[in-house]
């Protein structure tokens, strides 16, 4: 499986795609632990089994958090050696979080 590590430092050409495409493939695998689990502490209703439902969600969640920033990363290296420096700040802009 692809991590956030093995993004890191990676020019997005070909390969890059390809572990892009890998990587985006592999965010399902915690997802659908998570998916999984919640699904598991509501069939049981413990408060042991919601306890362990949300430990375990917070772990696949730093997991899914950790790979989206390698692949944002990723992206914006590829799109900051193909646009002129210009163009830089709308991209970073476009893709920060709305501001309220």
């Amino acid at each position: 499986m692809c991590d956030a590590g093995c993004l890191s430092g990676k020019r997005l050409g070909e390969s890059g795609m390809e572990q892009m495409s890998q990587a985006l493939h592999d965010l399902c695998q915690p997802l659908t632990t998570l998916q999984c689990r919640l699904e598991l502490a509501g069939i049981v209703g413990s408060d042991s089994a919601y306890r362990d439902a949300v430990r375990l969600g917070l772990v696949e969640c730093e997991r899914l958090r950790d790979m989206a920033i390698a692949m944002r990363e990723l992206v914006h290296g590829a799109m900051a050696e193909d646009e002129p420096a210009s163009n830089w700040d709308s991209v970073c802009a476009f893709s920060s979080p709305a501001r309220s």
